[in-house]
C-alpha cells in the first residue's frame, strides 16, 4: 500500500514523527545512564537471588537498549528520506515500525522502573 504525499499537513506529520523518534533517542540515552547507576546500586546493596534477578533483568534492558538505539537510527534515516524528497511514498511498514519502536521504548523504560522498585523493595525488606 503506497500513498503519494502532496499535502503540507502530512509533511508536518512526518516531521513530528521525526521529533518523536529523536525523543526516543534521548530516552534511550537516559536509559543507559540509569542502567549504569542501577548497576552501581545493585553492587552496593542487593544480595542473593534479588541481586541475580535484578542484574539479569538489567542485562536484558541493556541489550534491548542497544538494539532499540540501532532500530531508531534506521527509522530516523527513513524519515529523513521521506521528509527531504519532494515525491514521498509512505508504506504501511513505516507505521508498523513506528508503533513497534514506540512500544519497545516504553517497555524498556517500564522494565527499568520495575528494576528500581525491586531495588528499593530489597532495601526496605533488609
Amino acid at each position: 500500500m503506497n500513498t503519494e504525499i502532496k499535502d503540507e499537513v502530512l509533511a508536518v506529520e512526518l516531521q513530528e514523527l521525526y521529533l518523536t523518534a529523536k525523543q526516543w533517542l534521548s530516552d534511550l540515552d537516559f536509559l543507559e545512564s540509569e542502567e549504569r547507576f542501577l548497576r552501581n546500586q545493585l553492587a552496593l546493596s542487593a544480595s542473593g537471588n534479588i541481586l541475580n534477578n535484578l542484574t539479569a533483568r538489567l542485562n536484558e534492558v541493556g541489550s534491548a537498549r542497544q538494539k532499540l538505539n540501532d532500530s531508531t537510527h534506521e527509522f530516523l534515516n527513513k524519515l529523513e528520506g521521506l521528509i527531504v524528497l519532494s515525491e514521498i511514498v509512505i508504506t504501511l511498514q513505516l507505521v508498523e515500525e513506528f508503533i513497534s519502536l514506540q512500544t519497545a521504548v516504553a517497555g524498556a523504560l517500564n522494565t527499568l522502573k520495575s528494576i528500581k522498585y525491586g531495588l528499593i523493595y530489597n532495601k526496605w525488606a533488609a
